[in-house]
């Protein structure tokens, strides 16, 4: 059982999204486009969903010790060093201390951190983005990998490179933006297909296969004045419901398809436990 279903549901994959792998770029792009970009590390959500993991603890989640000792922050830092960007903004609100604590100012990781802090209430990723502009946290002339730290992925070492070496692609079309999809996730429960309300096929959790967001977005500078324009500090909006609709109307947004490695969305005890299973060692543990 459940051929059907997801013979169905692939025939419709085809329909919504087709990834092609971006070209190569060479190491002299590469060098210039890291020696002008800053990682803002996305760390000011409540995140009550991962409340049942952190059982009363006063710690942002990705500040959180994981059983090998690391945390999904660290782990997102190491990706992007790694890759060849040393620069990093964290984005703050909610346990900002437990973030501080955790990492300070980055040269335990051979890198420079900053803190930017929302304002008296949390304003959002998009206001976010606009109060650490304002602030002087991000430079106005500089690329921005706006990055989810809790979005967890694994088993991909050149994934930055193959995101960045897609925006620069989509750059040159004339985009503004570029994201990270993961192309499909598993459905959380069992799928059933019907036909006049006769169930004819059942499959427990069925890939769907609509691309999700996930991970990371890297923006151009010129993109900037919209997050004065769209997001004002006194709501709580994220980017990806008010300016993604509007930069893929105007055709200016551009995608990754992480159609390699392992994708998993930290958000609740569940994801949590499959994180765990999966985590390499913490390096040099």
């Amino acid at each position: 059982m459940g051929r059907m279903l997801q013979d169905e549901l692939d025939g419709l994959s085809k329909k919504i999204a087709g990834f092609l792998e971006p070209a190569e770029i060479s190491d002299e792009k590469w060098r210039q486009f890291t020696a002008n970009s800053v990682v803002a590390l996305m760390a000011g959500g409540e995140s009550s969903r991962y409340a049942a993991v952190l059982h009363g603890q006063k710690v942002n989640k990705n500040a959180h010790e994981l059983p090998n000792g690391d945390t999904m922050i660290e782990m997102a830092i190491r990706m992007y060093r790694d890759a060849g960007i040393k620069k990093f903004v964290a984005l703050v609100y909610h346990n900002a201390h437990s973030i501080e604590d955790r990492i300070g100012d980055g040269s335990g990781l051979g890198v420079e951190i900053i803190y930017s802090h929302d304002p008296e209430k949390p304003v959002g990723k998009g206001g976010a983005v606009h109060n650490a502009l304002v602030n002087g946290s991000i430079p106005d002339d500089c690329n921005l990998l706006v990055v989810n730290p809790d979005d967890v992925i694994l088993d991909f070492p050149e994934v930055v490179r193959f995101i960045v070496s897609a925006h620069l692609e989509g750059q040159s079309k004339g985009m503004l933006a570029t994201v990270a999809l993961a192309p499909g996730q598993a459905y959380p429960g069992t799928g059933m297909m019907v036909a006049d309300n006769q169930v004819v096929d059942t499959q427990m959790y069925p890939i769907i296969p609509v691309p999700l967001h996930f991970g990371a977005t890297v923006f151009s500078p010129e993109i900037y004045p919209r997050f004065s324009k769209l997001f004002p500090l006194t709501e709580k909006n994220d980017f990806e419901q008010v300016l993604f609709p509007i930069l893929a109307k105007e055709k200016k947004l551009w995608s990754a398809g992480l159609t390699r490695g392992t994708w998993i969305a930290v958000n609740d005890l569940k994801s949590y436990k499959q994180l765990c299973q999966a985590l390499p060692p913490k390096p040099g543990a």
